[in-house]
Protein backbone atom coordinates (compact mmCIF):
# COMPACT_ATOMS: atom_id res chain seq x y z
CA UNK A 1 0.00 0.00 0.00
CA UNK A 2 1.39 3.49 -1.05
CA UNK A 3 0.70 5.82 1.70
CA UNK A 4 -0.90 9.30 0.83
CA UNK A 5 1.52 12.52 0.15
CA UNK A 6 0.29 13.99 3.69
CA UNK A 7 1.89 10.98 4.96
CA UNK A 8 4.93 10.60 2.50
CA UNK A 9 5.87 14.38 3.54
CA UNK A 10 5.22 13.39 7.20
CA UNK A 11 8.15 10.77 7.22
CA UNK A 12 10.29 12.65 4.95
CA UNK A 13 10.20 15.29 7.12
CA UNK A 14 10.97 12.98 10.16
CA UNK A 15 13.71 11.61 8.74
CA UNK A 16 15.79 14.59 7.67
CA UNK A 17 14.90 15.76 11.33
CA UNK A 18 16.55 12.53 12.65
CA UNK A 19 19.97 12.88 9.72
CA UNK A 20 19.95 16.39 11.35
CA UNK A 21 20.43 14.97 14.49
CA UNK A 22 23.49 11.64 13.95
CA UNK A 23 25.07 14.69 11.48
CA UNK A 24 25.13 17.20 14.47
CA UNK A 25 26.20 14.13 16.96
CA UNK A 26 29.20 12.77 14.69
CA UNK A 27 30.33 16.59 14.19
CA UNK A 28 30.40 16.97 17.89
CA UNK A 29 32.19 12.95 18.43
CA UNK A 30 34.61 14.20 15.03
CA UNK A 31 35.87 17.15 17.21
CA UNK A 32 39.40 16.28 18.45
CA UNK A 33 39.80 16.64 22.38
CA UNK A 34 43.52 18.98 21.67
CA UNK A 35 40.67 21.53 19.58
CA UNK A 36 37.78 21.44 22.21
CA UNK A 37 40.51 22.58 25.41
CA UNK A 38 42.90 24.20 23.49
CA UNK A 39 41.62 27.39 24.78
CA UNK A 40 41.28 25.84 28.72
CA UNK A 41 45.11 24.90 28.08
CA UNK A 42 46.13 28.32 26.78
CA UNK A 43 44.24 29.99 29.58
CA UNK A 44 45.46 27.15 32.41
CA UNK A 45 48.99 28.03 31.16
CA UNK A 46 48.42 31.89 31.24
CA UNK A 47 46.87 31.28 34.74
CA UNK A 48 50.06 29.38 35.52
CA UNK A 49 52.48 31.42 35.14
CA UNK A 50 50.93 34.74 36.09
CA UNK A 51 50.71 32.37 39.75
CA UNK A 52 54.89 31.57 39.40
CA UNK A 53 55.82 35.36 38.46
CA UNK A 54 53.36 36.77 41.90
CA UNK A 55 55.03 34.10 44.00
CA UNK A 56 58.66 35.05 43.06
CA UNK A 57 57.94 38.70 43.54
CA UNK A 58 56.73 37.85 47.02
CA UNK A 59 59.69 35.97 47.60
CA UNK A 60 61.96 39.09 46.43
CA UNK A 61 59.81 41.41 49.09
CA UNK A 62 60.00 38.77 51.74
CA UNK A 63 63.87 38.46 51.67
CA UNK A 64 65.12 42.14 52.51
CA UNK A 65 62.31 41.94 55.91
CA UNK A 66 64.72 38.72 56.73
CA UNK A 67 67.40 39.95 56.42
CA UNK A 68 66.65 43.20 58.33
CA UNK A 69 65.54 41.09 61.34
CA UNK A 70 68.47 39.17 61.44
CA UNK A 71 70.87 42.12 61.41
Amino acid sequence: MIPDRYTQEKFAHAHRQQLHREAEIERMLGESPEQSSHPMRHMVGKLRSFLIAVGTRLKQLEQPRKQIAVD
